[in-house]
């Protein structure tokens, strides 16, 4: 169907520049949007694909803006109930009226309007009523499903209150019954089967502009041992804390659970687990699933990309490391992340007790990957 937006508009071309017109339209054909001319319909059509590669699909238009001034309101590509059911795009109430008109979802939301402040309220309200730190966690995860924006609104507001919610200790016991509270995926599931062309299913990820890969092989999630691909909860919980404690773009940031099966009887008998269903591959084999893996991801991302392994067992932890340390963007944070963040609680209390580091003696509980690091 074709759809009139009644407004005077500026498409951007990428060959010929800003051609102003008194009115456009916007024919959605698959899943691509094409921008035709009221003045030279005929044309576009006879041009065929290349109308997808002269148009830029986003539309300027003047006199409206996201925050009610006047100004130029770019407009996505998805439109109507596809751009409500996209987290990154959906505003849910907090659309203008303006917006609600150019993107197509005017009726498809109630009639109020609410600001982004007013939303986060509401959130609070209802993370309140809920009676245990998982249904808080499940609320949180379906708010980032629906409306990324709020979701990490509500998680910069709220940091200390919610970072016990959206990671340890709450996200241990939500990777225990992933299986069960399993709704929509979010990142990357690569199992050990898929050797040979891990390289083609990191393309089937929508963004190709990633810089920090948060992988992990579910052997150790934190203390509660292995819990294979449903330590999936894990990477997707780490990597929302790199966006509400250091504002770095979701868009960026790509969760992957490497799935070499689990040496788990609880899973493997257990009839909701999600994972491979057999003992976990070691050896030559796992060690090539590895290589093949980062090799993957330096040749899609760059050779920049962060690759940050999570929860690795002891006896492959060091030896990744140790092994990709010096020729990859890498660490892990179990080794020297945890460390690292020790070390600098010590150094900063050095400044409110004025003595050295060397005038204290500290004790190790323990031979861990934390300890260690």
């Amino acid at each position: 169907p074709i759809k009139k937006v009644k407004a005077e508009a500026v498409v951007s071309t990428q060959s010929t520049g800003a051609v102003p017109f008194n009115s456009i339209f916007v024919c959605r054909s698959g899943i691509n949007y094409y921008v035709m001319l009221s003045r030279s319909i005929p044309r576009y059509f006879s041009a065929g694909a290349a109308v997808s590669q002269m148009l830029n699909p986003r539309v300027q238009m003047k006199g409206f803006s996201a925050g009610g001034k006047r100004g130029p309101l770019s407009v996505p590509e998805r439109h109507g109930v596809d751009l409500l059911r996209d987290p990154t795009l959906n505003k849910g109430m907090a659309m203008t009226i303006e917006e609600r008109q150019a993107v197509g979802v005017h009726g498809l939301l109630p009639p109020n309007f609410t600001t982004q402040e007013e939303q986060v309220t509401r959130c609070m309200r209802h993370l309140q009523d809920k009676p245990t730190d998982l249904e808080k966690y499940i609320y949180l995860v379906s708010l980032q499903d629906r409306n990324e924006k709020l979701f990490f609104r509500l998680l910069k507001d709220h940091l200390e209150e919610l970072m016990p919610i959206i990671y340890t200790p709450t996200v241990g016991l939500a990777c225990q019954k992933y299986g069960v509270l399993f709704r929509r995926p979010r990142g990357l599931f690569i199992t050990i089967h898929d050797k040979g062309h891990i390289y083609d299913i990191l393309k089937n990820w929508p963004i190709k502009k990633v810089k920090a890969v948060c992988f992990t092989d579910g052997e150790r999630i934190l203390g509660l041992g292995d819990q294979g691909c449903q330590g999936m909860g894990i990477p997707v919980g780490k990597l929302a804390l790199y966006t509400g404690c250091a504002a770095i773009d979701p868009k960026y940031c790509l969760p992957v659970t490497l799935d070499v099966g689990t040496n788990n009887e609880d899973l493997l008998n257990d009839p909701m687990y999600i994972g491979l269903r057999h003992k976990r591959v070691t050896g030559e084999d796992y060690q090539d699933f590895i290589e093949e893996f980062i090799m993957a991801c330096k040749a899609r991302y760059g050779s920049h990309v962060l690759m940050h392994f999570e929860d690795f067992g002891n006896h492959t932890a060091f030896g990744l490391l140790n092994k990709y340390i010096n020729n990859t963007c890498c660490f892990n944070d179990d080794i020297q992340g945890t460390a690292s963040v020790a070390l600098a609680g010590i150094l900063g209390s050095l400044r409110i007790t004025n003595n050295k580091i060397s005038d204290h003696t500290f004790v190790f509980l323990g031979a861990g990957e934390a300890n260690l690091g």
